[in-house]
């Protein structure tokens, strides 16, 4: 058994079209063919079903490819920790994280990071962080930082998750609105307000759901964003009010009055969370980075 041929099984398993794989592989049909068919008396199974119309990947097919993808995975750390060892570390690291994060307090970071490390690569995923924790368990994210709920972390240990920061949750209101003198409030108090909400899948807006929840209602959502930007013009405008992070409540932007939540201050705790596991060097290297930074900040 070969490497290419692993590449090769894989290549055909996500075309399900010979054709179409072997111009991904920029090799010849039948030669891919061939090769595939000696790959198949090595193991003395049916890889793929063919017919005139169609391939069809046996079970058989789909175990080989799971392992071959693993050895893959596995070939490619090795190599970019040889690298690593070399003293020329290269890679890439995918990071998910909400827009705000990514467009106030990342830059600043990553340009420090890439003046340390130009050949590690970072990719920014930006979304709620349902949808990039999904992705951080499915391997096409490989660090996310932000605020999780105990329902949406709940001792996972597909999980390694570490605090960066606290950041206090603040209710806003527009300044014309009749609590906008106030510093403080109690959750009963808004039972009755028009909400404007981060999308659900955000922390801040189950968060929100629980307090409510355990304040006797459920809030009566007008809009839904999710751009921190646009859930504060919203409010800024009078069109509902909005949990809100306070370290963005305070950056230049629509005028909005910021009330503490009584008699207990609600927080979100950032975090740096990780798969469980050996991480590359890149995304190792990575989160040694982000902790010392945030750490001194």
């Amino acid at each position: 058994m070969e490497l290419r041929q692993l590449r090769y099984a894989m290549a055909v398993a996500q075309k399900l079209n010979f054709t179409q794989a072997a111009e991904a592989l920029a090799i010849a049909q039948p030669a891919l063919s061939q090769q595939i068919a000696g790959l198949e008396r090595e193991l003395g199974v049916r890889l793929f079903e063919r017919t005139n119309r169609k391939v069809e990947i046996t079970d058989a097919g789909r175990a080989f490819v799971r392992h071959a993808e693993r050895i893959i995975d596995e070939l490619a750390a090795t190599a970019e920790e040889m690298t690593a060892y070399a003293g020329g570390l290269r890679g890439r690291v995918v990071v998910g994280t909400y827009q705000s994060f990514a467009e106030y307090t990342l830059p600043k970071l990553l340009g420090r990071f890439h003046a340390s490390f130009p050949g590690i690569e970072i990719a920014l995923r930006e979304g709620m962080a349902d949808d990039l924790l999904a992705g951080l368990r499915a391997g096409s994210v490989d660090v996310f930082i932000g605020d999780i709920t105990e329902s949406q972390y709940a001792g996972d240990r597909a999980f390694r998750a570490e605090g960066l920061y606290e950041d206090e949750l603040v209710v806003i209101v527009g300044a014309g609105h009749p609590l906008a003198r106030a510093s403080t409030l109690r959750i009963e108090e808004v039972r009755d307000e028009p909400f404007v909400i981060f999308r659900p899948g955000s922390s801040i807006t189950g968060r929100l759901m629980t307090a409510a929840r355990n304040a006797g209602f459920r809030p009566r959502v007008v809009f839904e964003s999710v751009d921190s930007l646009t859930v504060r013009s919203l409010v800024a405008e009078g069109l509902g009010i909005a949990l809100f992070p306070r370290t963005l409540g305070n950056m230049p932007g629509p005028n909005v009055a910021l009330l503490s939540i009584d008699p207990q201050r609600m927080m979100r705790h950032m975090s740096l969370v990780t798969r469980v596991g050996e991480p590359s060097p890149s995304t190792r290297t990575f989160v040694d980075f982000l902790r010392d930074a945030m750490e001194y900040a």
